[in-house]
């Protein structure tokens, strides 16, 4: 049965389904509900778990094995799926129709995965899973919902609402829910009365602005080759920062991309923009990138992304800091591509 996001505390607490299947395209959406079935399960004395990373080459009879086996201790298990997509293979399919099928009641099988198309949601495994437990499907949260999604979010971890404070961090990550996540966590530690000071949240946000990744991206968006050049430098001390920068540019040049290409039949920026919800204050960005950058470049520096991001996940042997940097700059100007 299909069960919303926002009915899934109170479903959990009237019956704990012996199956649940999170997906979408949210990953901080879907980590959230796991934690929420876990936490029921645990109440419900699921205190073991097993989890299997799970793709095409995936050998099922792990899954088999796990769920014929007894423990001494527990009875009660949880078997944790995690499908790196929906494509599982036609074994993958008969496995996971036989398992959810005839599923043992001292097992609790919590299945999740990314954004499922059409096609993957007709097909015999996912209905199997419908028909026999509960399906949660997490939705992108789009820019005219990504408000209230902050300012939800902050009242639950007691900050006062605060609709300047919510503003500058939906602005500040742009769509980014688990770096939303991130900055509303900031706030709860540095107001752990929950009330804000805004006028003095609002300031260190502008002076810090250009040294995060979102401040970096629109840097060279706009052209401006020194400062890309500086902020980088700035940032090279963060592990994490490859990965987060290229995910985010990625994101970011594909949805430039898409608006090009609409911007080439309809002629009229504002329109496009407007459609694309894109917020105000980067308005003048987007529409410095548009004017500077033909499609076909975007879509060059959109397949150098990809063997980056292959270069990340060791698929590939490019310098990512490098890498980063060149784009980055090329981005901005200073070396344009041939067209």
């Amino acid at each position: 049965m299909k069960i919303k996001p926002e009915q899934l505390d109170f479903q959990l607490a009237h019956k704990l389904e012996s199956i649940y299947f999170v997906f979408g395209a949210e990953i901080l959406l879907i980590e959230q509900s796991l934690t929420q079935i876990r936490k029921a399960a645990k109440k419900q004395d699921f205190d073991d778990k097993v989890s299997f990373e799970i793709d095409g080459n995936f050998n099922w009879d792990q899954v088999h094995t796990e769920i014929s086996a007894t423990s001494l201790f527990n009875p009660k298990r949880i078997i944790e799926c995690r499908l790196k997509s929906g494509k599982i293979g036609v074994k993958g399919s008969k496995s996971l129709v036989e398992i959810a099928s005839a599923l043992p009641s001292d097992i609790l099988l919590i299945i999740s995965t990314g954004k499922l198309d059409m096609n993957q949601q007709k097909s015999k495994w996912f209905k199997t899973l419908d028909k026999n437990g509960g399906v949660v499907q997490h939705w992108e949260v789009q820019n005219d919902h990504l408000l209230g999604w902050i300012t939800n979010h902050m009242e639950k971890l007691g900050l006062e609402a605060n609709k300047e404070v919510a503003q500058s961090i939906a602005f500040c990550t742009e769509g980014n829910l688990l770096a939303s996540m991130q900055e509303i966590q900031k706030l709860q530690m540095s107001y752990p009365n929950g009330k804000i000071n805004a006028k003095e949240y609002l300031k260190q946000v502008n002076q810090q602005s250009k040294y995060t990744i979102y401040g970096l991206i629109d840097t060279a968006l706009l052209g401006n080759v020194d400062q890309v050049d500086k902020i980088f430098k700035t940032m090279m001390t963060d592990n994490a920062m490859p990965i987060q920068l290229s995910s985010s540019l990625y994101r970011e040049v594909k949805s430039i991309i898409n608006m090009s290409i609409e911007l080439q039949r309809i002629k009229d920026i504002n329109s496009v923009l407007n459609t694309h919800r894109v917020w105000n204050k980067r308005k003048p960005i987007i529409t410095s990138i548009l004017k500077r950058y033909p499609y076909q470049r975007l879509q060059k520096l959109l397949l150098s992304l990809g063997r980056i991001d292959r270069s990340i996940k060791g698929m590939d042997n490019l310098n990512v800091i490098d890498e980063l940097h060149t784009l980055l700059l090329n981005l901005a100007g200073k070396t344009p591509w041939a067209q």
